[in-house]
């Protein structure tokens, strides 16, 4: 099959950046997986997706600094470029800084960290990328069900993804004379892999936020990105797609605290 396009997926080596990985290599694009730390599930990644026929290249960044977001602009530009990678079809802002800190625990240090990583450096490579991104493109930016409900133990991390989506409707606009389309997927609560799924508690808490019940796959939210990347979606731009199961809805009996309280990390 041929390519319909390069996506770059911040976050990859995440649950949830795999799985948007993957589905997107299964819809037929190249995938530029920028990653952190995680140099093993990085070539991992690489192995599976390319196994399947589809190219991935792992690109290492720190989106936590002005210089780490400039120089994964830099690098993404020269290969598109010189034709390394084929056109841009897309951008999933997915990476992030999860959990914490609450209100009464918060230091700038933490807000400027928080806001670095899950808002400034979306903003900024997206800025980079647009002129990048061929023409009827798509950018998608993962929010969370926690900007929706209250969760004091996470406010600086709920507000960073409330600018987020303020970002998802506001650049929606600036950029639709090109046809590209702006939005954002909402999850709720993921088994991302994180050793909080395994504790009965945390689960039990987790699952009392949806009116479905349970915590998501990271496969239902790679899903909905898929969907807004593809055509399929060609009328929607400036969304906020909501996957949480009804968490945001406030329907049930939501236990008082955060996941953060519960997993003892104030």
């Amino acid at each position: 099959m041929e390519s319909r396009g390069t996506v770059v997926v911040t976050g990859a080596t995440g649950g949830i950046g795999r799985a948007i990985c993957r589905r997107l290599a299964t819809e037929g694009h190249d995938v530029v997986a920028v990653y952190g730390r995680q140099h093993e599930r990085a070539r991992e990644l690489v192995e599976e997706i390319e196994a399947s026929g589809r190219a991935c290249r792992a690109v290492p960044a720190d989106l936590s600094t002005d210089e780490g977001v400039r120089a994964l602009g830099d690098g993404l530009e020269r290969l598109l470029r010189d034709g390394s990678l084929p056109q841009l079809a897309g951008l999933v802002n997915n990476a992030a800084r999860l959990l914490g800190p609450s209100f009464d625990a918060a230091t700038p240090a933490q807000f400027d960290a928080y806001f670095a990583v899950n808002t400034k450096a979306p903003f900024f490579l997206t800025q980079r990328l647009v002129p990048l991104l061929g023409d009827g493109g798509s950018i998608v930016n993962l929010s969370s069900a926690g900007v929706h409900f209250s969760s004091p133990g996470d406010i600086v991390y709920a507000m960073s993804k409330a600018a987020l989506e303020s970002m998802t409707r506001n650049l929606a606009e600036a950029v639709a004379p090109r046809g590209i389309r702006v939005n954002a997927v909402v999850p709720g609560f993921t088994d991302n892999g994180h050793e909080a799924f395994s504790i009965e508690a945390a689960r039990e808490y987790m699952s009392d936020f949806a009116v479905l019940g349970g915590v998501a796959d990271p496969a239902v939210v790679a899903e909905a990105v898929a969907f807004l990347v593809s055509g399929r979606s060609s009328r929607t731009t400036g969304t906020i797609l909501d996957v949480s199961g009804g968490s945001t809805l406030g329907a049930r009996g939501k236990r008082a605290g955060s996941i953060s309280d519960v997993l003892g990390l104030h």
